[in-house]
């Protein structure tokens, strides 16, 4: 980009038919996910990383059929966040997130009149980002629904 406008870095990933993304500054790390974390997820929804407990976030059960995908064991992984005032969250994901660079401005937020329908209210803004062969639509996710989406 040529202007100075600040940029802001964001962590993207897919999620059925959905871009989600993440600011930089609220994922702590991004592990593979193997076979282990895969069985404690489908019985507790908890996993142990060392010595760090991980509640899962399910957004495969929310924003698609409520079955998981199943990819090859090497492109699934586990992004690991914690929310302000929180313990660790994990959101599964089938590929390896991008990290992208946005203008401040681009990420617009989304009106508390729309935010009613069910996947909206998990999202707080989105960003449209055209290029000459397609337009993506990018959904910031609210972290300070974690707690109240998740059982």
């Amino acid at each position: 980009m040529l202007d100075n406008s600040k940029l802001d870095k964001f962590i993207v990933f897919k999620i059925a038919d959905y871009s989600l993304c993440l600011g930089i500054m609220d994922v702590l790390k991004v592990v593979k996910f193997t076979n282990q974390i895969s069985r404690e997820m489908k019985t507790m929804g908890l996993v142990q990383l060392g010595k760090h407990t991980i509640q899962l976030w399910d957004l495969h059960q929310q924003l698609g059929d409520g079955s998981l995908p199943q990819p090859s064991p090497n492109q699934r992984f586990l992004v690991i966040i914690r929310p302000r005032n929180s313990e660790l969250w994990g959101i599964f994901v089938d590929d390896l997130p991008n990290l992208l660079e946005l203008p401040e401005d681009m990420m617009q937020p989304i009106p508390k009149s729309y935010r009613q329908a069910s996947v909206l209210e998990m999202i707080s803004h989105a960003a449209v980002i055209s290029n000459e062969a397609s337009t993506q639509k990018i959904f910031l996710l609210d972290l300070q629904q974690v707690g109240a989406l998740t059982p």
